[in-house]
């Protein structure tokens, strides 16, 4: 009786073990964030979220939106009990307005309203925060698990076009891009780079160091922008210490300190022996 009862035991250990594993909301990311349609339509809006690994959703898990100051401003939980999904799936929330104006069906019609000029949207489950984004001018950042420590935020997209995940450092700066709407798919929409926010390059005048001469055209300009704008270039390797050394290399001496006598001192040896070798 107590072999056939091992047997029955372990019989049902196997079924259990043999069963697919199941990852817990922790393999969710939020993948995409539509706060308004064209023209700044806050009907058309949706929520895409992603995973690479089989994962499920619990009656706790919830997504969460709160304003720049971290106040609450409105949660919605698509599914009432345990609800699970294979690996690599898009999970779609987007209002009946976004369903019609991208042409895809939504796994849920009811999404929280999102900010448009300053944001935050997290994953929760239970009393964690799984993943967040934030967006806009942010006083008080909401954390999640993984990015503890991060305040960043990125600035509010324009009307029609999506926050988009394009990394996974959980640096929000970082995480986050701006391109075209494509719900329930890959992030590999038309890319929409901010504006400059500094001043446009301006012209230099004639006679400036590195004017040349064209009077405000092509080429004749310099790059009044801040120094933070990625697009400033590097200056130029100045090598016209080349031209001291007849011989075409830069000179010997230069190996000595500035402050260093040597290259005098042997300089003045040299011309006292010149002189005593005279008849």
């Amino acid at each position: 009786m107590a072999c056939a009862r091992l047997g029955s035991i372990a019989l049902v250990a196997v079924a259990i073990l043999g069963r697919p594993a199941r990852a817990g909301v922790a393999s969710w990311r939020l993948s995409e964030v539509l706060p308004a349609g064209a023209n700044a339509d806050p009907a058309i809006r949706f929520i895409e979220l992603h995973t690479a690994a089989s994962a499920c959703w619990f009656a706790t898990t919830r997504l969460a939106v709160y304003d720049g100051a971290g106040q609450s401003i409105g949660t919605v939980a698509p599914f009432v009990s345990t609800t699970c999904f294979p690996a690599d799936t898009y999970l779609l929330l987007a209002t009946p307005e976004a369903q019609a104006a991208y042409s895809v069906t939504a796994d849920d019609a009811v999404v929280p309203s999102l900010p448009r000029t300053a944001g935050q949207l997290c994953l929760v489950s239970s009393s964690t925060p799984y993943d967040c984004v934030r967006w806009g001018a942010i006083s008080v950042p909401v954390h999640d698990l993984l990015g503890p420590d991060d305040d960043t935020a990125v600035v509010a997209p324009p009307g029609g076009t999506s926050l988009i995940r394009v990394a996974e450092v959980h640096v929000v700066t970082t995480d986050w891009a701006f391109a075209a709407p494509t719900p329930r798919a890959p992030n590999d929409g038309t890319p929409w780079i901010p504006p400059d926010a500094g001043a446009p390059d301006a012209p230099l005048p004639d006679g400036a160091p590195g004017d040349a001469g064209l009077d405000g055209r092509l080429g004749d300009t310099i790059d009044a922008r801040p120094p933070s704008d990625a697009r400033r270039l590097p200056d130029a390797t100045n090598n016209r210490y080349l031209d001291l050394d007849p011989g075409g290399g830069a000179c010997a001496c230069r190996t000595a300190s500035p402050s260093s006598g040597a290259p005098i001192l042997v300089a003045l040896v040299a011309l006292a022996r010149r002189r005593r070798r005279r008849p």
